[in-house]
């Protein structure tokens, strides 16, 4: 009789275990599931990247174009007017991450002050390389690719580990049995 009862005991508990451990599964997969308004706050993210990365591509396909069929002098002086316009839209990412407190807007302007940059020293390489300008060129337009894939991808990486954590609760429940040790 009593083993009887302990079979059954032990049968109603395999049955709750297996209840639970179906709703703890149901649960989890829930709570995976990033809402509609963050995977648009992602989207809106990466499409911003997006349309900088097409803008930086762009441009360095017709500055690589310009140096075939310009002239010399005229090139090197377009070149250094947009380094100077590049440096101030630069300058204003950096003023607007000061008084939003931005990172995000932090990186943008200094991605276009990396712009800048290679532009300013595109016109020296002008000179000092010109065989082989229009390569060195193209090493910088792949290597520009490739930072905005690898941008897109941790983007995207650190935005759903940032939302999964926030639905993470485990932090104040070890803040709450600090305190109550305490």
């Amino acid at each position: 009789m009593k083993k009887e009862l302990s079979n059954e005991k032990t049968k109603e508990q395999e049955v709750f275990i297996q209840e639970n451990i179906k709703k703890f599964d149901e649960q989890y997969k829930q709570s995976r599931i990033i809402p509609e308004d963050y995977n648009k706050k992602i989207v809106n993210r990466i499409l911003k990247n997006t349309v900088i990365a097409v803008i930086a591509i762009v441009y360095l396909i017709l500055l690589n174009v310009a140096s075939l069929h310009m002239e010399t002098i005229p090139y090197i002086i377009s070149i250094k007017v947009l380094s100077v316009v590049f440096a101030i839209i630069s300058v204003l990412y950096f003023e607007l991450c000061y008084k939003k407190d931005n990172g995000y807007l932090f990186m943008h302007g200094l991605e276009f002050l990396v712009l800048a940059t290679i532009t300013l020293f595109s016109a020296y390489a002008y000179y000092l390389f010109f065989i082989t300008y229009n390569s060195i060129l193209l090493y910088v337009l792949i290597a520009v690719i490739i930072y905005y894939i690898i941008k897109t991808i941790c983007t995207l990486r650190f935005m759903k580990k940032e939302y999964y954590e926030s639905q993470n609760d485990i932090k104040e429940i070890v803040k709450k049995g600090n305190k109550k040790n305490d």
